[in-house]
């Protein structure tokens, strides 16, 4: 561990010897250094520390990007401090030119990443081929998981910014090409679909490794793309090798489906979790920051409508008691037994946390209580996928394809797990029943995954993508009345392509090939 720690230090500072006086850095990132075949990939703990490293870097790029990318921008979040990153995102104000938002509309660090992982596609291969240390097998492992990574950052990408500059080699000398265009959606599309199946050629295939992409976790992330463009015969095909590949089983109360969260690599739903151990890697990821800490004010908060949802959901045996287990669970609803309790309040939202039930609540009465840690003591473990998710993603498959009480039928189990029993029927719905099938399973999943950085993407994802004249009808339906009530800028007119990103402007002073092409209505 310590020669890997080392290594990770020494890479990372290699990484970053770039020089800026040469003007040519690329889209804000330093992916050229001194590494050298002759200087590196010599043996097995080369090969295990630069695995490492990539995964250090995701850890970097996700940090608190999975929130701001994914969930920020919903429906789910109230603000709850009063920052100037808070007011921007919430009032869908973003710009080019801001530096005071956590680095989100930046992507140095999803690139410095893409570039870890294109030295990996070069290098193991030569390992493989020459058998280094006997460790051909694990090679070509982490040789699949670069391949896996590297879809995972560019599919990232292109939700959040679109068009993206495609980089697939390592830049190693400086004579390379450093400044590239953003190339077409069907372009990174293609290389998203092609890594992962390069990935699946390679990857291994350990149902017990939950903080390492494995085969089970390509097939999530294949699933998951190809519901993004809306390709449903192929997104079942996926899914269920998803199905197959993960050995999942659903959990089977409420407390094991909190365990997802507090102790994932004991959970059987549990497929591919971002790993981030304070003492390992210090500071804390960022669930704590946002909503969830013990040492200063969050950012945001889960919105009181949630709140009052979930504690809604009861069973026809007790109507007077919420049922679903999501809710007790996930929100603090022993100091917060009203909804006026919760909204009056700033936090709540234990999700991610443990629950003492012999702790003492901040009135000092006994009940039990989250404990929160501080920000800088975090060591959650955001799940990137599982089982819930790729099968409510199934589930909008089948509806599409006419297959509406399969569809039911997830949605159903999802609900029963954590002890609501209340089945969604078919005579529920009048007119359109895929459509309203389709708005069941996107609620059901607001639910279920509530703050794991996906609603966002929900939101975006239903509709015809892309298409600010007829598209994004669900997101604009949802998001534009909550604009409207903060007085901030709706989704609609010259404002439509707001749902995208900014590109950040320090990516158009390294990379002139940007220049002019700039997300609408945003400036350079």
């Amino acid at each position: 561990m310590k020669r890997i720690r080392f290594t990770i230090i020494l890479l990372g500072g290699l990484l970053v010897m770039l020089t800026n006086t040469r003007c040519k850095k690329f889209l804000q990132v330093d992916p050229v250094s001194t590494i050298t075949p002759d200087s590196f990939w010599k043996d097995k703990s080369d090969a295990d520390a630069w695995m490492a490293g990539i995964y250090n870097s995701m850890q970097t790029t996700l940090n608190t990007n999975w929130f701001d990318w994914g969930e920020v921008r919903s429906d789910n979040i109230k603000g709850a401090g009063t920052g100037t990153s808070q007011t921007k995102f919430l009032n869908n104000s973003l710009s080019a030119g801001d530096t005071d938002i956590g680095g989100a509309t930046s992507w140095s660090n999803l690139y410095t990443t893409v570039s870890l992982c294109n030295y990996g596609i070069k290098y193991y291969p030569q390992m493989i081929s020459q058998d280094v240390g006997g460790g051909s097998a694990v090679y070509t492992d982490y040789l699949g998981q670069c391949y896996g990574l590297r879809a995972l950052m560019y599919f990232y990408g292109l939700r959040v910014w679109g068009r993206m500059p495609l980089l697939t080699e390592p830049l190693e000398t400086y004579g390379q090409p450093t400044q590239f265009p953003r190339s077409p959606i069907a372009d990174i599309k293609k290389r998203i679909l092609d890594d992962i199946n390069l990935a699946l050629k390679n990857i291994g295939s350990v149902k017990t490794n939950k903080y390492n992409m494995q085969k089970a976790a390509v097939y999530a992330l294949q699933t998951d793309v190809y519901m993004w463009f809306q390709q449903y015969d192929e997104a079942l095909v996926a899914s269920q090798s998803c199905i197959t590949e993960s050995g999942c089983t659903w959990v089977t109360n409420a407390q094991s489906w909190k365990n997802m969260f507090t102790d994932p690599a004991t959970s059987t739903e549990t497929i591919f979790n971002l790993y981030w151990d304070n003492l390992e890697r210090g500071g804390g990821v960022g669930v704590c920051s946002r909503f969830a800490s013990g040492s200063n004010t969050n950012n945001y908060m889960m919105t009181p409508k949630i709140f009052q949802e979930l504690r809604e959901r009861t069973n026809p045996a007790d109507p007077t008691k919420p049922a679903d287990g999501r809710y007790y669970t996930s929100f603090d609803s022993v100091s917060f037994k009203t909804v006026s309790d919760y909204t009056s309040s700033v936090g709540g939202f234990g999700k991610f946390t443990i629950f003492n039930p012999s702790a003492k609540r901040s009135d000092n009465q006994l009940g039990g209580q989250f404990e929160y840690v501080a920000n800088g003591d975090c060591s959650v473990k955001i799940p990137i996928y599982r089982f819930a998710d790729i099968m409510l993603l199934r589930a909008e498959a089948l509806a599409h394809k006419s297959r509406h009480q399969e569809a039911l039928d997830i949605v159903n189990t999802v609900r029963s797990r954590v002890g609501y029993t209340v089945k969604a029927l078919l005579t529920d719905y009048t007119g359109d029943l895929t459509t309203g099938i389709e708005r069941t399973i996107l609620t059901e999943r607001q639910y279920e995954l509530l703050g794991e950085g996906k609603r966002w993407f929900d939101l975006c994802r239903i509709g015809t993508i892309y298409d600010y004249t007829n598209g994004y009808q669900y997101l604009t339906s949802i998001m534009n009345p909550i604009l409207g009530g903060r007085n901030a800028a709706k989704y609609e007119g010259v404002n439509a392509g707001r749902i995208l990103f900014p590109i950040n402007s320090a990516a158009f002073n390294a990379n002139p090939k940007l220049l002019g092409d700039q997300n609408a209505p945003y400036d350079e």
